[in-house]
């Protein structure tokens, strides 16, 4: 049903993304999908930013989540998957990602908001990811 499935997982939140980890494995097993796991972290981009941290800061960033990140796709996977880390706005660079990969479906997790209501409500990337990607979205919760 579904052959390219990308697992965007916040690595500074990982809960929610060990329940798209284990839908995306599912369908995997299933279907034989290829799947990709992503992580967006911050970007520094911004000359005012940048000069506050050492010129290695944002690669020594991207290789230590991507070491968690590996650590999570073992964990949850029997064929691991292949993982990125990149960096920017995290709605924009998964949307980015997903238009240049071109995934068939996004796993995206999501936590119960702290609010009356909240375990039905998604937070501001994953309402982004799912307004706007060109693909199926399915919701972990």
């Amino acid at each position: 049903m579904f052959s390219k499935i990308l697992v965007p997982v916040d690595m500074s939140s990982p809960e929610p993304g060990a329940k798209s980890c284990v839908q995306a494995r599912q369908m995997q097993e299933a279907w034989g999908a290829e799947v990709k796991l992503l992580s967006v972290v911050p970007g520094y981009s911004m000359p005012l930013v940048s000069t506050f941290f050492p010129e290695d800061a944002m690669e020594k960033m991207q290789a230590t989540v991507l070491a968690d990140l590996e650590k999570v796709a073992a964990k949850f996977f029997d064929k691991v998957p292949e993982c990125e880390v990149i960096s920017g706005k995290r709605s924009q660079e998964i949307l980015r990602f997903a238009d240049e990969w071109k995934p068939d479906l996004i796993v995206f997790g999501c936590r119960p908001k702290d609010m009356v209501g909240g375990e039905l409500m998604l937070g501001s990337v994953g309402l982004s990811v799912s307004e706007k990607a060109k693909c199926n979205v399915l919701i972990a919760r």
